[in-house]
């Protein structure tokens, strides 16, 4: 099986960054992931400064986080294609953390510390449970926050945006099982992976706020035509079909992520617009995943029992 491995990383999304590895459709592949690059070691718990060095590099940017692994080139795919991108296994490094600076898009600057100061967590992984203290272990439940594809002509976008091309979405349910769909807009995809989290809540509110870990990815990509009326990201898993919303402010993303589940409705499932309209009305889940990127997340989500006819 072929394996991308961690490096080279990059940290912008853009047709100009140099391929590192040719799949096939179809085949399924590895990438490895590196972890976030955290706080110097020299602040961090003594029992746990050997282990935390062993899976970070100080040769890592500090002016920009989120590197991702790979630009991926996905053999036959052209501009006006649907990349599907099949999450598989995901295996965690036995090392996170968690870390608040004082503010964030969540806490603005202006409330001062926000009456928390700054906070940093180091955190053990282990037999799918992450030690968060003496007291208390949280579950692993691992989570790709940045997937995405090469953005169209000399555009670029850097890792900590995501757009239509996919990028930092860090939505919880881009787990093993989902499948990402992408428009593409360059021949190849150039298809990314990185900003891997051992758990996150909604909102990440903290900025480094997903147990910022590292490890590895089992990946499957499949190529078709984009629907016509498709212009966002869009994610199924055996359950629901999810639709997205990237946006400042967050209204507008969600208003986004509803008129595109209501054209999917329409083109892929039969259902005209003002029945998909008052359908969810009554059985939408939607939320916000992620506050504190320069954009927002939403997530509108379908139970699959609804797509009935």
């Amino acid at each position: 099986m072929k394996r991308q491995p961690r490096t080279p990383l990059y940290y912008t999304y853009s047709r100009f960054n140099e391929p590192t590895m040719t799949v096939d459709p179809g085949e399924w592949f590895e990438v490895e992931t590196q972890m976030n690059r955290g706080p110097d070691a020299d602040r961090v718990n003594p029992e746990l400064r050997d282990l935390y060095n062993a899976h970070r590099s100080d040769e890592m940017r500090t002016d920009i986080g989120n590197p991702s692994s790979g630009s991926i080139i996905v053999r036959g795919v052209k501009p006006g294609d649907m990349l599907t991108v099949h999450i598989g296994a995901i295996e965690t490094i036995p090392i996170g953390w968690t870390w608040y600076r004082g503010n964030t898009g969540a806490m603005p600057g202006w409330l001062g510390p926000s009456a928390i100061g700054e906070q940093f967590k180091l955190c053990r992984i282990e037999d799918g449970r992450i030690f968060w203290s003496d007291k208390l272990t949280l579950p692993v439940r691992p989570m790709i926050g940045c997937v995405g594809v090469a953005p169209g002509r000399d555009e670029a976008q850097h890792n900590g945006w995501a757009a239509k091309h996919g990028g930092n979405f860090d939505i919880q349910e881009i787990t093993t099982g989902a499948r990402v769909h992408l428009p593409v807009n360059v021949d190849g995809a150039l298809l990314q992976i990185g900003d891997m989290h051992a758990i996150q809540g909604d909102g990440e509110i903290c900025g480094g706020g997903g147990m910022e870990t590292g490890g590895t990815v089992r990946v499957m990509v499949e190529v078709s035509r984009r629907p016509a009326e498709m212009t966002w990201p869009r994610i199924e898993n055996d359950t629901h079909i999810m639709t997205t919303g990237i946006e400042k402010p967050a209204e507008d993303a969600f208003r986004i992520a509803l008129s595109e589940m209501i054209l999917w409705l329409e083109s892929g499932f039969g259902m005209p617009k003002g029945e998909a309209f008052m359908l969810l009305a009554q059985c939408l889940e939607a939320r916000v995943t992620q506050f504190v990127n320069p954009t927002y997340t939403y997530l509108c989500k379908l139970d699959r029992e609804y797509l009935v006819g």
